[in-house]
């Protein structure tokens, strides 16, 4: 089915029907995703193996960890397919509850997105969906400049107040301040070995 150019306010009825163009959806309005760079690949990569032995280890039974392509419903209508924003974060963790079969209503807990080439839509258009649906953590990683960009949520303002950048060079770990015991030593996250 060839997906339609965007010309308006399009649904979660419409997007499950292009299966072919890796896409989200930004209250009606269709984003086209671009394809990623080798640093997003190894980034995600790495992120997903160690989200996936952390929980192994862990085995925290109340979340529930994903990574694209994965369905999230952010503002979810009563009827699902009314929807108007559905995004695909590269990682996340959400509790379990909020998942739905294929999809994620609601806000995860943690939300992982690793910048390609375009970064205002990271650091702007996600950052602003994410702060007013309630997420409680967002990371944003810079895999070219090694940096992770963490904003937390303050629940009294419902907005990103605090913002805490973790650099390669000057921090060794990454600390969760949402899940319990989530920490990662930066060298793992940031080695592009044979990569140019």
């Amino acid at each position: 089915m060839k997906t339609p150019v965007n010309t308006g306010l399009y649904t979660y009825g419409d997007f499950i029907a292009w299966s072919d163009t890796r896409c989200e959806l930004v209250e009606g309005f269709q984003k086209i995703m671009a394809g990623v760079s080798q640093w997003h690949t190894r980034v995600t990569l790495k992120m997903s193996g160690l989200l996936s032995n952390f929980w192994d280890k862990k085995g925290h039974p109340k979340y529930f960890v994903f990574h694209a392509p994965f369905d999230v419903i952010l503002f979810p209508e009563e009827e699902l397919l009314k929807s108007k924003t559905v995004v695909q974060p590269d990682l996340g963790v959400c509790s379990k509850e909020k998942r739905k079969g294929r999809v994620i209503l609601g806000a995860p807990e943690l939300v992982i997105e690793v910048t390609s080439s375009n970064l205002d839509y990271d650091f702007r258009t996600k950052y602003d969906l994410y702060e007013r649906a309630g997420v409680l953590e967002y990371w944003v990683i810079t895999p070219k400049e090694n940096i992770i960009t963490v904003f937390i949520l303050d629940k009294e303002t419902g907005k990103f107040n605090k913002s805490i950048s973790y650099e390669l060079e000057l921090t060794d770990k990454i600390k969760s301040e949402v899940i319990e015991g989530l920490e990662f030593e930066l060298r793992s996250i940031f080695d592009f070995r044979g990569l140019e």
